[in-house]
């Protein structure tokens, strides 16, 4: 991989954390409620929050559905 995509996978994995902390924040859950309704370590969560590991691709596709609707996550991954 070139610097340039590099750069480029950087700056998406830091604006995947960045909405995750934006969308968890909204719905005002904490980091250790959004790792028990995803299944993750809180150390994991965290991570993905900073932006220095990425997730999965089926952990990808979650954090974006929560992302768009953390409600709904929320309510259907609880029960």
């Amino acid at each position: 991989m070139d610097i340039k995509n590099q750069s480029i996978h950087q700056t998406q994995d830091l604006r995947l954390a960045q909405q995750i902390v934006l969308a968890r924040k909204r719905i005002q859950i904490t980091q250790l409620q959004l790792a028990q309704i995803l299944g993750v370590s809180v150390r994991t969560l965290e991570s993905w929050e900073r932006g220095t590991r990425k997730p999965s691709s089926a952990a990808q596709t979650l954090l974006k559905l929560f992302i768009h609707n953390p409600s709904f996550v929320v309510r259907y991954l609880t029960y």
